[in-house]
């Protein structure tokens, strides 16, 4: 026996046991006690591994946009203490031998590159042990520290890919998350050639301390004729992307892809070139999938740039924690025409925003946004709308949402007028019955004769309802997490005035007031 696991993860139980397991066949100090569950017939270990595998599994779509199911791994924290198949191979030498039979259960494997990292016979046994199947691997750190460097982290990354390489062309999915940014290169330079089978790569660090200051190996570049998801820090995309176009046509199957951590350092430092990172996404012809993330972005180009490509396909759309509201803005212009399916913006500047594009579903979480948030409203034309944890939706908010913008004899225009659904998450700076005048509002609005407002966004494609600004009723509401109190007499108007409404609000003490969903009494727990 190896010994109890405790709570760390079973990758490095595994690997310790692997290297205990090295030094009992070196030192060979005669017979070990064993447990009786060590002992158990060969054929009934595989039944039982074979359950748990089976667990470990389940149907899923090949990719977003396939209709074919396929049994693949289901989603479990790489880090986990019991991870499968390594928890059970850390147990005791026979059940890992047992286990070692069995390829396809190597065939998740993930590498720890920090202080206490995999060791390198583990990563080759597993390597082994997988025979020719395809691989899924991770390779990260168990401990994420900002302000402690780890020097030594690059050439750890440099022997988990010198073990790589031979291997790329039966790797499906390589996710790498390291600490520092001049560790990635070497992870993604090094790794070309053909990769016929990758479809999701990913690269990122936690902190963007610049790029590596060592000598690069030129190799060719990574083919990946069937890579469907990139996830991808701003150093990488800088170094590897921005910098060879042809590398881009290489990757034309992906559909996906989230630029995150470009932080450089320095006084006056140059962002990453927002027009040059939409040129090159441009290049890929079916992505539909963008997530801006923490990138200090350069906005600085002749506004005649935007002519010149489009994004037409994209369908969701997501900004994180961008301090430069031109980048937004600058996006949308690119978007003009295009209609998406989703947007979502957290913790960004928008103070020079004022309008935003074609958007079925619109979602604002962590957001301090000062007078001009309703601006950017006025002429959003989706119909489901989330605010999360955003310091401006008071009682002023749905005040000026209750009333019409523009009003003559003939028409009266109110923002966001085709939105029908409305989600409160982690909002407590307004009341119950502010947002009981602004359901009334709505539905006023809405039963009164409409002339049809003419939608300034719409183009002669669109569908009749697309082209009218109309306003509707909203019909689907939901108040989660902090959020006000509500009485029983505005439960009630509520759940009759809304087709689908429900209440769920934390308060400061501690308490919730819930709306129970049959009765629509208001029950504080």
């Amino acid at each position: 026996m190896y010994g109890s696991i405790s709570q760390e993860s079973a990758v490095s139980a595994f690997s310790t046991a692997i290297i205990a397991r090295s030094c009992y066949l070196f030192l060979d100090s005669g017979p070990k006690p064993r447990a009786p569950a060590t002992d158990l017939p060969t054929e009934i270990l595989l039944r039982i591994f074979y359950l748990v595998y089976a667990k470990n599994r389940s149907l899923q779509l090949e990719s977003f946009h396939s209709e074919h199911l396929r049994e693949d791994w289901t989603h479990e924290e790489p880090l986990s203490p019991a991870l499968f198949p390594f928890a059970i191979a850390a147990v005791c030498s026979r059940w890992c031998d047992v286990a070692a039979t069995v390829p396809e259960f190597w065939t998740r494997m993930t590498v720890t590159v920090d202080k206490n990292p995999t060791d390198i016979s583990a990563i080759r046994a597993c390597l082994r042990w997988s025979r020719s199947l395809p691989l899924d691997i991770t390779v990260t750190r168990s401990i994420i520290d900002h302000n402690t460097p780890d020097v030594v982290e690059c050439q750890r990354a440099q022997n988990v890919r010198a073990l790589l390489r031979p291997h790329l062309n039966r790797i499906r999915r390589l996710h790498i998350s390291v600490l520092h940014s001049a560790t990635l290169p070497f992870l993604f330079t090094d790794l070309d050639g053909p990769a016929k089978l990758l479809q999701s790569l990913k690269l990122a660090s936690a902190i963007d301390d610049g790029a590596s200051t060592q000598i690069q190996s030129s190799y060719g570049p990574l083919v990946a004729p069937v890579l469907d998801t990139l996830d991808i820090s701003g150093r990488c995309l800088q170094d590897s992307l921005l910098k060879r176009p042809a590398q881009t046509a290489l990757m034309s199957k992906i559909t996906s892809v989230n630029i995150s951590r470009y932080r450089p350092s320095g006084a006056n430092v140059e962002g990453l070139s927002l027009w040059q990172t939409l040129r090159t996404l441009s290049q890929l012809p079916i992505l539909d999938d963008l997530t801006l993330c923490d990138v200090h972005f350069d906005t600085n180009q002749k506004s005649s740039a935007v002519a010149t490509f489009s994004l037409s396909r994209l369908q969701t759309l997501a900004f994180e924690k961008l301090d430069d509201s031109h980048v937004l803005k600058v996006v949308f212009a690119v978007l003009i025409g295009v209609r998406l399916s989703s947007t979502i913006i957290t913790e960004c500047k928008v103070n020079t925003l004022g309008r935003i594009g074609f958007t079925d579903y619109l979602t604002f979480e962590n957001m301090d946004v000062p007078k001009n948030f309703i601006n950017m409203l006025r002429h959003w034309n989706g119909s489901s709308l989330t605010l999360d944890n955003c310091d401006g939706v008071d009682d002023r908010f749905f005040d000026i949402m209750s009333r019409p913008f523009k009003s003559t004899s003939e028409e009266e225009c109110y923002i966001a007028p085709r939105m029908t659904k409305l989600r409160l998450l982690n909002c407590d700076r307004f009341t119950a019955p502010a947002l009981k005048r602004f359901i009334q509002a709505r539905i006023r609005a809405a039963s009164a004769p409409q002339w049809g407002f003419l939608n300034p966004l719409a183009t002669e494609s669109d569908e009749e309802d697309m082209l009218m600004m109309n306003t509707k009723a909203i019909d689907w509401l939901d108040v989660r997490g902090r959020g006000p109190v509500i009485t029983k007499a505005d439960a009630a108007w509520l759940s009759e005035h809304v087709g689908m409404f429900s209440w769920d609000a934390l308060q400061p003490d501690g308490k919730r007031y819930v709306v129970e969903y049959y009765s629509k009494k208001v029950v504080v727990k």
